[in-house]
């Protein structure tokens, strides 16, 4: 049995390096004879930093068939034209299978321990769980593996970041930071990152209640004591009389994963991210996940534009990418989006004479007539109706 366990934790290890030599030359043919998607230079500045330390895995990059049981190697930062050219992709083609073993080597890449890993596959069974008693996600091919590697591994990806979410301490510990995720969901990427910082405070905003009811379940059922929910929309959390003031410019980091369009959510969340310059603070940035084209706008103001696959190094992951900007950049393409605050409360009251009766009616003269049953005055001279004025009584002869 001690053998056994050691071989398995030998293969374990070994298993990237395995199938990155297996297919280095049918990958390094491959891109020879396609053209290739170069990601712009400034991606290479925030490169993974937990994978370039590791030396065994950051002179490959994993490739991902879409069934989620084999990868291979590309020594290149490059992907296919192909890639882009394709057809519409579906979720299946992402799935992984959480207790796999290429799914624990990917984590174990990612800096992510064996614990985490574990609630990392209890929260993909949660979301199933869930979503078949409401629309958590869509339940379209909704299975395990398409949580973990549709959902989950594209949240873990911006652990990658450098300094995510905040650079450590001088001792080499992780500092406490503050962050938002707005318009969760099922809870992504929110829960899987307080999965993986549990020194770090996350609050989960929606505006659909029965969403978050769903989110809170899992969070108490993965033991998560870091993560708390909003019910709201984000662009009025600040409008709070009770927590408005401590949410406002409170936040270290802002997650969203294709919410809605970028200077509409950068509208929504201006007022929440730190701003630089006071007492040494950092400032505070917007980490979005989003797939498709992104504006002009916002293209020309994010600190990095990169894909997932980059920061998971495995090719074929996702089909999205994450994009950064500051809090001041957020602020300008907030200004430049043309949205405007929408007013809410109860409305103004319309001046009108006010009368003795709500239900009362006005006659032709003017006068108001009270509505049946209503109190009156009475009138003493007014002679009483009994109805028996005429009575005559008839006696029995």
């Amino acid at each position: 049995m001690m053998i056994r366990q050691s071989s398995i934790k030998m293969w374990s290890k070994s298993w990237p390096l395995l199938c990155c030599s297996f297919m280095r030359i049918h990958a390094s043919s491959t891109l020879a004879s396609s053209s290739a998607f170069v990601v712009p230079s400034t991606a290479a500045t925030f490169l993974p930093s937990s994978l370039g330390s590791q030396q065994s895995l950051a002179s490959h990059k994993f490739h991902f068939n879409g069934s989620g049981h084999h990868y291979s190697s590309v020594t290149s930062h490059r992907m296919t034209a192909e890639q882009f050219t394709e057809g519409p992709s579906t979720s299946l083609d992402f799935g992984m299978d959480p207790y796999s073993l290429q799914a624990r080597s990917l984590t174990e890449s990612l800096g992510i321990s064996s614990e985490h890993h574990d609630l990392l596959s209890k929260h993909a069974e949660l979301v199933v769980e869930w979503n078949s008693r409401l629309n958590l996600i869509s339940r379209k091919d909704c299975n395990i593996e398409v949580v973990f590697g549709r959902h989950i591994l594209p949240s873990l990806a911006i652990a990658a970041l450098p300094n995510f979410p905040l650079p450590k301490n001088e001792d080499g510990s992780r500092p406490k930071a503050n962050i938002i995720d707005v318009g969760t969901g099922g809870g992504f990427p929110g829960i899987p990152l307080a999965i993986i910082f549990p020194e770090s405070n996350f609050l989960l905003v929606d505006s659909i209640g029965k969403k978050l009811k769903a989110v809170d379940e899992i969070v108490s059922a993965l033991g998560l004591e870091n993560v708390k929910t909003h019910h709201g929309r984000a662009e009025e959390i600040v409008d709070d009389p009770i927590e408005g003031r401590k949410q406002k410019n409170a936040f270290d980091i802002c997650v969203g994963r294709s919410v809605t369009s970028m200077p509409r959510f950068c509208f929504w969340i201006q007022d929440l991210l730190k701003r630089g310059g006071r007492n040494g603070k950092e400032e505070g940035r917007l980490v979005y996940i989003i797939g498709g084209e992104v504006e002009e706008s916002v293209v020309s103001k994010v600190i990095s534009d990169i894909a997932i696959d980059e920061l998971l190094q495995c090719e074929g992951a996702s089909d999205k990418r994450t994009l950064i900007l500051s809090a001041s950049d957020v602020d300008k393409v907030a200004n430049e989006s043309g949205e405007r605050r929408q007013k809410r409360g109860p409305g103004k009251k319309n001046k009108k004479t006010e009368t003795p009766n709500r239900n009362a009616k006005s006659n032709d003269d003017g006068e108001w007539n009270r509505s049946k049953g209503g109190w009156a005055k009475k009138d003493n001279s007014v002679k009483k109706q009994r109805g028996y004025e005429k009575f005559k009584r008839y006696g029995t002869h």
